[in-house]
């Protein structure tokens, strides 16, 4: 299932990359916030592909309705979108001097700091589609959530 999903989600990490190039290269929204928001944007575009790819292709379908598969995909991938991009800005902060050694020879820093990035979320994401994204309604967790009791409340008639 790892194999797929890496596959699967190696052609929605180009279509990020890509999109992410697109903006912080070439169309220049290259500064602190717009490096951020170019990397959010692709973030949001790659997500689009590896929902519909993983969908079909990698997890067995379950029983929950599509709208349900679609919130929970979306909640474990805004800490996905959040992770990408905090790392983005950490390694082209960060590793400035070592990316723009490396950056004359194909990609900028920029670029190589939003491939690690999306490199490393992608153990993160992994790990939250299997277990919340595509989990079936009966799946056993690897972790047992919390049970919060709640007060009992008693009515009193007049």
């Amino acid at each position: 299932m790892f194999h797929v999903f890496i596959f699967c989600s190696g052609i929605a990490a180009g279509v990020n990359i890509a999109v992410g190039f697109l903006l912080y290269d070439l169309v220049g929204l290259d500064s602190p916030v717009g490096y951020a928001f170019s990397v959010a944007v692709a973030f949001l575009c790659g997500m689009g592909v590896s929902f519909v790819l993983n969908r079909h292709h990698t997890f067995a379908r379950t029983d929950r309705h599509i709208g349900s598969e679609m919130r929970s995909f979306l909640a474990v991938s805004l800490g996905g979108v959040c992770l990408t991009t905090v790392l983005s800005l950490f390694f082209v902060t960060a590793g400035q001097g070592v990316f723009q050694t490396l950056s004359g020879t194909v990609f900028s820093a920029h670029t190589m700091s939003h491939v690690l990035a999306v490199g490393l979320t992608a153990i993160y994401s992994f790990l939250g589609h299997k277990y919340v994204s595509f989990r079936h309604r009966d799946a056993v967790l690897p972790f047992k959530p919390k049970q919060m009791a709640l007060p009992a409340i008693s009515a009193r008639r007049s």
